[in-house]
């Protein structure tokens, strides 16, 4: 039959005719559109053409035409029926024969938009990396054997050889593991490596590039071939990113050390999921559908019966909140504050009474103490709020915020005796003044990173400042004495750990107004607590009576995320209860709402107004309901999408942030 005739396809209802020969087998198949559309978030039936009959598997990228439009597709399954009345279209060709979709990965994307209340390809687009043909062409190595190991780092740890017996095992254990002062890194290497040792994948997901490295240089000392181990990486280029992930799709790489998007791995025998310090925000997709990839490590962990493991300095409140589901895995108290850093806060009783004004200083008398007598022996780390000079200029005489007389942006201070800067636009203000007060002059309300090495420099002439933030982050230092000022997340490790670390702007820290402000900045402070040497001194620059202060002196992680869980169950809040946060225009919300039909059960806060004439709603459910609430949200979308009714509403359920 030639290519312009019309064949017909057998259908359930009727014969459908198509513009193509269609296959004899299986000549239906079911496409996956990609769109961010909700309402087209479901299967379309096309005919499958003969001449692709062969290479039309499962699994597989194709383009079809849509609305007039090509558009690229997953076709996710084959049938000999279909309910379509009317002329079908056919597949207009294959895009790969790569077939990359997994029903293993299809069955894990399909949870997390249920449970996100998100569209399906939204998640596809996260799970598998963009096509790059050349990567294909690749002729990927054989995985090499991975020889068993002792595993050291871990003899201490209560239930940690149970853990790694039982993983070996294939038993599926699941547990939190709590690491204090030893590398994160080192622990894992020995793990992967002793299930990967078993014939079993592993997935490592981490928050970082540096994190990433410090994995791969553990696991070369630990003996494992560095074949066996594969990369995926956001900022990888896109040739390097597919062909990582073919190595692990086709069984060339037994472990996966990756970020945010490596928790969907098509990793061969997948037997243990890894995460490192799941807190970190890098870990919370800023896109639609909003996932967190210690909630996808969660759900696949459930769905293919694999070890899961989350290991940090601390213990975030969400894994706190899945005991007894996970065991918790540590050292003994006794151990721990036997081999950790002293710490004290810099604001406690004994130090008022040596200098009562040390309550209001940036920088006491006892963190300049600390820092001289540690830089007899080592590097210290001073950990900082924020990067720049001077962030944020007020009105010396009023405290009104200084703000661009061009823009209306924040005024800054990029260097010592500079005139103040807008942030946005870059207009120099030479001759500022008030329009409350008709002051000319400005202070710092907050100081940054460059500003704190600048004084530190003067203070200890003769030692070296480093400075290690967004914009230029170092990796690691050595073991000579040096001043290493970093942000957040920046700080580098030290050869043979610091001498000692110096938290800054705690109680700026803490109070910042966010949910998990108290969490995010207790994990980052046992981040940096974890760089220190066993004998060396940490100094926060916090009230000590605050339970962040607490618990990092007492060195109890279990303790705060208790009472952190706690305290959201008080006033309900995630991880207590499922969270939807509506945000949108009044009348969009409110139309929503209506159409939910939301049961008794279903408790409605706000609306709180926010920018540009925007609402936001939230809407908290018991955790049992929690997807239900994420089906009806997302039918209700779907219904105005299709119907185009107003403008769309933005959903976001358990947000890391409120």
């Amino acid at each position: 039959m030639s290519e312009d005739q019309l064949s017909l396809v057998p259908g359930k209802k009727k014969r459908v005719k198509a513009p193509v020969p269609i296959a004899d087998n299986l000549p239906i198949a079911q496409i996956l559109i990609d769109s961010p559309l909700p309402h087209l978030d479901r299967l379309f039936d096309y005919a499958v053409p003969a001449k692709l009959d062969e290479i039309a598997k499962p699994g597989i990228r194709v383009r079809i035409r849509f609305a007039g439009k090509l558009t690229d597709g997953w076709l996710i399954s084959r049938s000999a029926e279909t309910d379509h009345e009317g002329v079908l279209a056919s597949i207009t060709n294959v895009i790969s024969s790569e077939v990359v979709l997994l029903p293993e990965i299809l069955e894990l994307a399909r949870s997390v938009a249920a449970r996100q209340s998100g569209v399906l390809s939204d998640v596809m687009r996260n799970a598998i990396p963009n096509r790059h043909a050349g990567a294909e062409e690749t002729v990927l190595p054989t995985l090499p054997e991975i020889p068993q190991m002792e595993t050291p780092a871990w003899t201490d740890y209560v239930g940690g050889a149970a853990l790694i017996r039982r993983s070996i095992d294939n038993q599926q254990p699941r547990a939190i593991v709590t690491t204090g002062g030893d590398n994160p890194a080192q622990l894992l290497a020995e793990y992967a490596q002793s299930v990967a040792s078993a014939n079993q994948g592993v997935i490592i997901v981490v928050p970082d590039r540096a994190a990433i490295d410090r994995v791969l240089v553990a696991l070369a000392q630990a003996g494992c071939p560095r074949d066996a181990v594969t990369t995926i990486a956001a900022d990888d280029g896109p040739a390097k990113r597919y062909r990582n992930w073919l190595a692990a799709l086709h069984g060339s790489a037994a472990i996966v050390v990756g970020t945010r998007n490596a928790v969907f791995a098509p990793i061969k025998n997948i037997g243990a999921i890894c995460v490192w310090d799941d807190w970190n925000d890098s870990f919370a997709d800023p896109q639609a559908p909003y996932w967190h990839a210690r909630d996808v490590a969660v759900l696949r962990s459930a769905q293919q019966d694999t070890a899961l493991v989350f290991i940090g300095a601390t213990m975030s409140v969400e894994t706190f909140a899945l005991m007894p589901w996970l065991a918790h895995v540590s050292r003994t108290r006794e151990q721990q504050r036997e081999l950790s850093p002293r710490v004290r806060s810099a604001l406690d009783d004994s130090a008022d009474k040596m200098n009562p004004a040390a309550r209001g200083a940036r920088i006491p008398s006892l963190v300049m103490q600390t820092m001289k007598v540690a830089l007899a022996k080592g590097p210290v780390l001073v950990l900082v709020a924020r990067t720049g000079y001077t962030p944020r200029l007020v009105c010396d005489q009023c405290r009104l915020p200084a703000l661009c007389t061009a823009c209306k942006g924040p005024l800054t201070e990029t260097e010592r005796s500079s005139a103040p800067t807008c942030h946005l636009c870059g207009h120099i203000e030479s001759t500022w003044s008030c329009p409350k007060c008709k002051g000319s002059r400005v202070r710092a309300t907050v100081v940054g990173s460059t500003r704190t090495a600048e004084e530190l420099g003067r203070a200890f002439p003769g030692i070296a400042v480093r400075n290690s933030s967004s914009d230029h982050i170092l990796r690691d230092v050595d073991s000579r004495p040096a001043i290493v000022v970093a942000t957040a997340g920046a700080a580098p490790v030290a050869q043979g750990g610091y001498a000692a670390a110096i938290l800054l702007d705690g109680n700026s820290m803490l109070s910042r107004p966010d949910l998990g402000a108290n969490q995010e900045t207790y994990a980052k402070w046992n981040e940096c607590v974890s760089l220190v040497s066993g004998d060396g001194e940490v100094v926060v620059v916090a009230d000590s009576e605050h339970p962040a202060v607490q618990a990092l002196i007492r060195h109890d992680p279990a303790g705060f995320a208790s009472r952190e869980f706690e305290q959201r169950t008080q006033v309900q809040l995630p991880p207590a209860i499922r969270l939807a946060v509506l945000s949108g225009a009044q009348t969009d919300i409110d139309d929503v709402i209506e159409m939910a039909a939301f049961s008794e059960e279903v408790e409605m806060r706000g609306p709180v107004p926010g920018k540009d004439g925007q609402v936001r709603m939230l809407v908290t459910v018991e955790k049992q309901s929690g997807l239900k609430l994420a089906e009806t949200l997302k039918a209700v979308t779907a219904a105005r999408s299709a119907k185009r009714k107003g403008a769309q509403v933005n959903v976001r359920i358990d947000p890391p942030t409120i």
